[in-house]
């Protein structure tokens, strides 16, 4: 087995190194995590003793909420052992197998180095770093808590994680049932029911009315499928393209809160994200003009990111925050509530961070509830129209067997 030399630091900034073995560079990774080190610097040992590991970096490329989730509380841990900063990002840029991500590490390290503070380094990589993370860095800096913030911030993008898994297994499960649904259906129509017309047709006998039925939508469906798929594929590239235009994303986000179900699920999800991210925004120290300006832009539907603007407009006028939800439908009452209670009792951002997470459960509900309704629909479904083809093919050979007799 290969063997590696490491440098590595632990918890508490202190530096070590050695020799460990291990099949791969990941491995002797995942080896160093278990031990509770950070891997720095990892070179492997061959016959003419240690060889560099270089790694060509990649100026393109996607990083991950759970990469930046691990960053930022690595970030926090070592920050708070004493490590400086360009030295903190130096050893996490080593250890990250993510080569864009390690390249634009390097870069923030090298802004660093040449006198430029943190927050302004990260705001070069928009891709990577939220305007919520860079707007909490910056807080962060200028209050001397960064490793509060950086803690704060993991926290915050693990919530988010959780939420986007959460609806992933909303719509996975029902959109497996349903490919599955339509892959029998075409199996039937396409390829069963014409087999059964040739054969009936070569007995010349008169068939019922609702085989004759079947038949004609199979006969119609074979005929009209390349024109339905043509249209699908049209269909998809037209929804590209305009939903990057500011009506497309309007028509497109509005169609998502309004969809039966899933519509309900978004808004939940979209509630809880606006809790957190305004909680977490102003017990980081942003202005609440400024987090409510950094929640819009990050709402990610513009439906929403409209209306946050209008209590944003209210707010700057002299406004109080609940009186200007409460004009909005999207926000329930117990989320004006708790934040007219956060206004009037001084712990806004504990009263946000509690609704969140009662969106949170909520949103676990839902999707428990959408399982239970959309599975047992398609199967009904599906067996309801397996069951007409299958009475269909049945009628005839009844009748022919009767006629034989």
């Amino acid at each position: 087995m290969p063997k590696y030399f490491y440098v590595a630091r632990d918890f508490s900034g202190n530096r070590k190194e050695g020799v460990i073995e291990g099949e791969t560079n990941a491995t002797v990774i995942s080896i160093l995590r278990s031990r509770n080190l950070i891997p720095i610097e990892i070179k492997l040992v061959d016959k003419n003793g240690i060889s560099e590991m270089t790694i060509k970096p990649k100026k393109r490329g996607r990083v991950s909420l759970g990469e930046i989730a691990i960053f930022s509380r690595q970030l926090a841990t070592m920050l708070d052992a004493g490590v400086p900063i360009i030295d903190a990002i130096s050893d996490l840029k080593e250890q990250t197998i993510n080569k864009y991500f390690a390249y634009a590490l390097e870069n923030i390290r090298k802004d660093i180095q040449t006198g430029s503070n943190f927050s302004s380094a990260i705001s070069k990589y928009p891709n990577i770093f939220s305007p919520l993370y860079v707007a909490l860095v910056k807080s962060g800096e200028e209050s001397g808590n960064l490793v509060g913030v950086m803690t704060e911030l993991s926290s915050y993008i693990e919530d988010q994680i959780i939420l986007l898994r959460k609806l992933r297994q909303a719509l996975s499960y029902p959109a497996v049932i349903f490919l599955f649904f339509i892959g029998v259906i075409s199996f039937v129509f396409l390829f069963l029911i014409p087999k059964f017309q040739s054969i009936f047709s070569s007995f010349g006998a008169k068939l019922p009315g609702l085989t004759l039925i079947v038949f004609k939508i199979s006969g119609l469906f074979l005929k009209f499928l390349p024109f339905i798929l043509i249209f699908l594929v049209l269909f998809g590239i037209f929804l590209f393209f305009y939903r990057n235009t500011k009506s497309g994303r309007y028509w497109i986000d509005s169609v998502k809160l309004k969809f039966p179900l899933i519509g309900k699920l978004v808004i939940k999800i979209s509630l809880s994200r606006f809790s957190r991210s305004l909680s977490t925004l102003l017990s980081g120290g942003v202005s609440i003009n400024s987090a409510l300006e950094i929640v819009a832009a990050t709402s990610g539907n513009i439906i929403i990111e409209d209306i946050v603007k209008k209590i944003r407009k209210g707010v700057i006028e002299g406004k109080v925050l609940n009186e200007e939800m409460k004009k909005y439908k999207i926000f329930p009452p117990i989320l004006v509530r708790m934040v007219r209670v956060g206004e009037e009792t001084g712990r806004l951002e504990d009263m946000l961070n509690r609704v969140s997470k009662f969106f949170r459960d909520e949103v676990d509900a839902t999707v428990n509830i959408l399982t239970s309704i959309i599975e047992p629909i398609l199967i009904i479904g599906l067996g309801i129209i397996v069951g007409i083809v299958v009475l269909a093919i049945y009628l005839p050979i009844f009748k022919l067997a009767g006629t034989i007799r």
